[in-house]
């Protein structure tokens, strides 16, 4: 029987991808061949459910996993089966230039989100599980290591009949390039050392609120990752927020007086002198007895008796990233408009005040980025 290319064949295949029905017609051939199925099993290149049977006992009589999925390992045993060399030997002349080994980093998930410098790498990952079909053939390439790629990994380690482990090491990255790999364990950095602080300080045109960005950054940004802010786009605009409402710590109680605020009882002020006794405080200027009585309770802290807490630096960093990670200002979070590719600054003005200066803010964000990355 004629040697053809052995793709990963699949249930469906010759019926969903066309592509396949050659392949597939050979594996029925196969399959006739070996008496696993009738002779009178019509040939049409279709990967139906009799095929996926017979597929499933040749892999029960030979030791294999009973996956009905025809991959390296069961094409190997078929051709051994058949009598079939693997590959004729080359000639020894001319010689073949030798080829660079491909070295990768070793990979797991976080990659590419609390490590960015491993994006590309990740992309790589990503392109490479749509070419083994574990991904298809529309999926976002977007070098981000979360749960779908976590699982693709898997399923293509369980389909090679390699360590399922989730993690993209040697055996791995060999079987996805077909070929041999040299591998490394990357520098994974953790906690603030992640991000080049005087570099974000540095991108802040403002002498003035410089100044004071190099107490508070390093707060809101420690802030972020406990609370599991770990998106860059989103650690932007959380800074931007910050210097627009506070210049990052310069203002941190309200320079009005708050008697605006008196009797407002939108805001909760139902007492007299809650007004000025509950004015804006904070990186993000909370206002008003509600709020106050509503961060008490989430952080534990009375703020009601003591409303200067809320201009504590480190409390207010709190405030300000989970409040924004929640949507417990307006009812947007920051989910609702920044995630991964989706950036929109503009919208995400929504999270804390609708819209006002909205586009002023975006550009802010966007320098943040700038300097993040």
């Amino acid at each position: 029987m004629p040697t053809a290319r052995r793709p990963l064949l699949r249930p469906g295949d010759g019926i969903e991808s066309q592509e396949f029905v050659e392949p597939v017609k050979l594996l029925q051939r196969i399959m006739i061949k070996l008496r696993l199925l009738p002779i009178s099993q019509p040939i049409n290149g279709r990967f139906d459910s009799a095929l996926e049977k017979a597929v499933k006992v040749f892999q029960m009589q030979n030791d294999l996993k009973m996956t009905g999925i025809v991959g390296a390992e069961t094409w190997a045993v078929i051709d051994r089966k058949l009598g079939i060399a693997p590959s004729p030997a080359p000639s020894p002349t001319p010689s073949p230039t030798p080829q660079p080994v491909r070295r990768y980093p070793v990979l797991q998930k976080g990659d590419g989100i609390q490590h960015p410098d491993l994006t590309d790498a990740v992309k790589t990952l990503q392109d490479l599980l749509i070419k083994a079909r574990i991904f298809p053939q529309d999926e976002i390439i977007d070098g981000k290591f979360g749960n779908n790629t976590e699982a693709a990994v898997r399923r293509f380690q369980s389909l090679n009949n390699l360590l399922v482990d989730g993690v993209v090491g040697r055996e791995t990255w060999s079987a996805l390039v077909n070929g041999p790999v040299e591998v490394y364990e990357p520098d994974r950095q953790t906690g603030l050392s992640q991000f080049n602080v005087p570099r974000i300080i540095a991108s802040i045109p403002y002498p003035d609120i410089r100044a004071y960005a190099r107490d508070s950054v390093p707060l809101i940004l420690q802030s972020c990752l406990d609370y599991g802010v770990t998106d860059l786009g989103q650690i932007a605009y959380v800074l931007a927020t910050a210097e627009h409402e506070s210049h990052l710590g310069k203002w941190m109680t309200e320079l009005a007086s708050g008697w605006a605020y008196e009797w407002r009882s939108d805001l909760g002020n139902i007492y007299a002198g809650d007004g000025p006794r509950y004015k804006g405080r904070g990186f993000v200027q909370i206002t008003g007895r509600a709020n106050y009585r509503y961060w008490s309770g989430r952080l534990g802290i009375d703020l009601i008796g003591n409303p200067e807490l809320a201009a504590n630096q480190d409390i207010a960093a709190d405030l300000l990233v989970l409040g924004m990670r929640d949507g417990s200002y307006t009812g947007h979070s920051l989910n609702d408009h920044i995630l991964g590719s989706r950036q929109n600054f503009v919208s995400a003005r929504r999270i804390v005040n609708w819209l006002d200066r909205a586009e002023h803010i975006a550009a802010i964000a966007r320098e943040f980025l700038r300097a993040l990355r």
